[in-house]
């Protein structure tokens, strides 16, 4: 079988140097690889098949360009359908706890009656749907399918999630941390208290938009 990177090297011109011409040689190879197997399917030889594949790609310039632009659009899309609005989540639900606890450190009467962690962390859950519609909704603005709707609003439930997957080998393996280890609930509570249960929250709120989405969808 030819050597189908060389060719494109070959017939490629030095792209812009921003550009990732790797990934373009890759793309433009693996079809110029399936058109020559369909010709040899069909009984071609290879040297039939070669020019017949390569006649199928007239301007290859033209073809490199494409391929830049549909992976640009693609991260483009990701950005303003995901990452943005799942960062707008993240950054709203940090600032109402951090806001919440100023409230709760500067009244310490208050503190001490209420229960100190537990009515922050309520408090914090109640308002958390409000987080997930605003990531829900810029999410569906900005053309959004369901599932990256969803994703979007539990953005926040999710980074916690990621926090203690790591903290949990870390502290286990290689900080030789007893402490999780003879006391799991401990563990359990805390990442329920800041992965499960803030995430059916978040949902919640998101819930609204995710109709819309599928609505939107048909």
């Amino acid at each position: 079988m030819p050597d189908w990177r060389a060719i494109v090297r070959q017939k490629l011109q030095p792209l812009d140097p921003g550009a990732s011409q790797q990934e373009v040689v890759s793309e433009l190879a693996g079809h110029l690889e399936d058109l020559y197997l369909q010709f040899r399917t069909r009984g071609l030889s290879e040297s039939e098949a070669v020019p017949l594949t390569l006649q199928e790609t007239a301007n290859w310039q033209e073809l490199a360009r494409n391929i830049e632009r549909a992976k640009e659009d693609g991260m483009n899309r990701r950005t303003k359908t995901l990452w943005l609005p799942g960062l707008v989540a993240f950054a709203t639900a940090s600032i109402l706890l951090m806001v919440l606890e100023r409230f709760a450190y500067s009244r310490p009467r208050l503190w001490v009656k209420d229960g100190g962690m537990l009515v922050i962390y309520f408090s914090w859950w109640l308002l958390l749907p409000f987080c997930g519609a605003a990531g829900a909704y810029l999410s569906r603005r900005a053309g959004g399918p369901r599932l990256v709707c969803a994703a979007a609003s539990l953005f926040p439930a999710l980074v916690m999630l990621a926090v203690f997957c790591f903290v949990l080998p870390v502290s286990v393996l290689i900080e030789r941390n007893r402490f999780v280890m003879q006391h799991p609930l401990y563990f359990l509570l805390a990442m329920a208290s800041w992965t499960l249960i803030p995430g059916s929250a978040l949902l919640l709120g998101a819930v609204p938009f995710l109709r819309r989405a599928g609505i939107q969808q048909r």
